[in-house]
């Protein structure tokens, strides 16, 4: 391995460590610097402990989600910062520039310049496609859907429009309930909000974040509070409820589900019925297999490392890396971290 870049590395804890100075989304007590590339849970490991000892780096729009869901003293501190997207920001040593990944709202890609001149960066989760791909030398990509098993045959904008013929659909006979992650409900709201006049009603907590997602550039109206008159009114006649973290959702709802994830949806369909009364669909801002590789391509990466840490699936039986490699033009070698 070229000596220059032989600390880039995935920490125990699951830390994207990117030079001796920077880690991303976990805590390296040696590190003085933290990137947060996006609010996730997965990606906030050690972030109390990082709050003490490191100096945190995000963007403006993740700094006010975090304000939103902790509320305490994130925007008081002075150690952290928000940064200004692709513009160089100066570090002990080198700097570091964050790109937009199309993930969720703030969610960024970590380009990260040495003083030898070498970039290594971490993609943190990412949308394809994407319009301004980082360019470096080394890079720590994530493998959410890092298998040829996992290759979606249709556009996000085909799954959009399936969502939202599915909600007219189930809207005549009933409520719907929809349950996503932070990020992609609120990619769900939006076209809910553009492509319908259904009522959406939500917990306190879930109105409260659409206002703030709604401050920061998204076209979502406001939800109705489930315990205010208008929302118990509101739940008495056909209407869709959304559900996202700390919500619970009824084991005796009335009406049907939707639950919007990728993690099992067919290949060549991005609706997959349960049964009469419970779908999924396949609405995802992760990038596919084919997304991944493509991705990395656009990067220009002589050295890749793959984190698999969060979750991502495990490489099939069947997968040669070699073949992986030969897939990607110009790459060096190749590292997996399970």
């Amino acid at each position: 391995m070229n000596r220059s870049i032989d600390y880039v590395d995935i920490s125990p804890s699951g830390a994207v460590v990117l030079s001796r100075e920077l880690t991303c989304d976990g805590f390296v007590h040696s590190a003085e610097y933290r990137v947060q590339t996006h609010i996730h849970d997965d990606h906030m490991t050690g972030f109390t402990n990082s709050k003490g000892y490191q100096t945190l780096l995000m963007s403006q729009a993740t700094k006010t989600l975090l304000e939103f869901e902790f509320n305490a003293d994130i925007a008081y501190r002075e150690n952290i910062k928000a940064v200004p997207m692709d513009e160089k920001y100066a570090l002990s040593t080198g700097s570091v520039t964050l790109r937009e990944s199309g993930h969720m709202l703030g969610a960024v890609q970590v380009e990260h310049e040495l003083e030898n001149g070498v970039k290594v960066g971490y993609s943190g989760d990412f949308a394809w496609p994407m319009e301004n791909p980082m360019q470096v030398d080394v890079l720590v990509v994530d493998s959410t859907y890092g298998t040829p098993r996992k290759v979606r045959e249709y556009s996000q904008a085909f799954a959009e429009q399936a969502l939202i013929n599915l909600i007219f659909e189930l809207h005549k006979k009933g409520p719907i309930h929809i349950k996503a992650h932070r990020g992609t409900i609120s990619r769900a709201l939006q076209l809910i909000s553009i492509e319908t006049e259904i009522p959406v009603l939500g917990s306190p907590t879930r109105c409260k974040e659409a206002r703030v997602y709604a401050d920061l550039g998204y076209s979502i109206r406001p939800l109705i509070d489930i315990y205010s008159p208008e929302g118990l009114s509101a739940s008495k006649e056909s209407h869709i409820q959304v559900y996202s973290k700390g919500d619970q959702m009824p084991v005796d709802y009335v009406g049907s589900s939707i639950i919007l994830s990728a993690f099992l949806a067919r290949p060549d369909n991005p609706i997959t019925e349960y049964s009469k009364c419970s779908w999924a669909v396949a609405l995802t801002n992760h990038a596919d297999f084919e997304g991944t590789l493509s991705y990395i391509q656009a990067t220009g990466a002589k050295q890749v490392l793959v984190d698999n840490h969060r979750g991502g699936h495990e490489v099939p039986p069947d997968f040669d890396p070699v073949a992986m490699r030969d897939l990607v033009v110009g790459l060096g070698w190749l590292r997996c971290f399970a």
